[in-house]
């Protein structure tokens, strides 16, 4: 107790240095905590879709990237081959779709992906969840059924005409919440509308529903050895291949953070610095009336921690409020929270900022420690 007085006290004494200081290791602590929300975010957000997403096999053209936009390179003959093995690959159900992007892909407001679907398919064989906000969910025969969340980001209304070419153009008969971030940001056509606008005959994907007791990496296997030049991507495989670019990316995330880290760090060591070289003769003086060099080492070490603790708890609540506005952005933006701050993560920024805090008073508690009592109080 005595020893946190005294520190306390010290900080007390040069008040704009100390705030500066707990300033610097709160922007960093709050940087970090930021930065690696959206990895925290993406796999929650991820998570969610994957248990609300219907089919559990996505088969596209060798290439595709597992949440790229497919092109439409599958012919009718994958459909065919695919529908005559349904019952040794364990396929339950499968149907076809057609995807087309508009606008440029920067906007969210601007750009529009059409989801094409066969007669007699509705955005609830893909959201199992789906339900009509207005209007009616089936896009057939020549209507647009709306996600809601791309409803409200592009002002879309019943009545409102979609244009998909110059040609091309369809009535919004309906507006669906599909209980889902990204089908909610679909709009749903006819198939046929879509090929007709891309001039093919092709499908940009097929959807494969496993029967049960199969499991769906196995049928996907299959499916790949069984039709040479497709990619059959299993849920389970997307989250394996997302966590594998999340955890990238909170590399690179730590990375950048910890240029923060260390300019904090470098603030704390040289505030304790400062600080040792301003107390020299205060220092003599608890040496000469019987006190330790581990007293001083301990009382100028815990100095740093304080400061460090203090401004890591401040970074940690900083943090939180900016994943906050993150979050009404992107919700806003394309129906997700993309950023979460995790108790996990929330420990990992505390023991980021003892250990920031311990390495930066190191040195100075050291320095502090070795100090002579002549020489200390020898000093004017």
């Amino acid at each position: 107790m005595e020893t946190l007085f005294l520190v306390v006290r010290n900080l007390k004494a040069r008040p704009v240095r100390s705030l500066l200081t707990l300033l610097g290791i709160l922007v960093a602590t709050a940087s970090m905590v930021l930065f690696l929300s959206f990895g925290e975010g993406l796999r929650k957000a991820l998570s969610a879709e994957m248990t609300k997403f219907g089919p559990q096999i996505r088969v596209v053209a060798e290439g595709t990237g597992t949440f790229g936009v497919p092109n439409p390179e599958l012919g009718p003959e994958v459909l065919s081959t695919l529908k005559a093995h349904a019952d040794e690959l364990g396929i339950a159900r499968l149907f076809p779709a057609a995807v087309m992007m508009k606008g440029s892909g920067f906007d969210p407001a601007t750009t529009f992906l059409f989801y094409g679907l066969p007669e007699g398919i509705t955005p609830k064989d893909l959201a199992p969840a789906a339900k009509v906000v207005a209007g009616r969910l089936d896009p057939h025969p020549d209507g647009a059924v709306v996600g809601k969340q791309k409803a409200e980001q592009s002002r879309l209304t019943l009545g409102k005409t979609l244009r998909l070419s110059r040609k091309i153009a369809l009535p919004i008969v309906g507006i669906v919440d599909a209980g889902s971030g990204f089908a909610n940001s679909f709009i749903f056509v006819p198939m046929k509308t879509v090929q007709e606008a891309l001039n093919t005959t092709n499908y940009s994907v097929i959807l494969v529903y496993v029967k049960e007791g199969y499991a769906a990496d196995e049928v996907a296997e299959k499916i790949e050895a069984l039709i040479p030049g497709v990619d059959a991507q299993s849920t389970t495989e997307a989250v394996k291949y997302a966590e594998r670019a999340i955890r990238i990316g909170d590399v690179i995330r730590f990375g950048i953070s910890l240029i923060a880290l260390i300019v904090g760090g470098l603030l704390v060591a040289n505030t304790v610095m400062m600080s040792v070289y301003e107390r020299i003769r205060e220092f003599g003086v608890m040496r000469a009336i019987g006190a330790r060099r581990g007293f001083i080492f301990r009382l100028v070490l815990f100095e740093a921690l304080l400061l460090a603790l203090s401004g890591g708890a401040l970074g940690v609540a900083a943090g939180i409020a900016g994943s906050q506005v993150v979050n009404v952005y992107t919700t806003h933006a394309v129906g997700l929270a993309l950023s979460a701050v995790t108790p996990r993560l929330v420990l990992f920024s505390m023991l980021v900022a003892v250990t920031l805090g311990m390495v930066a008073g190191v040195i100075p508690a050291r320095v502090a420690s070795r100090i002579s009592v002549i020489e200390a109080l020898g000093r004017v």
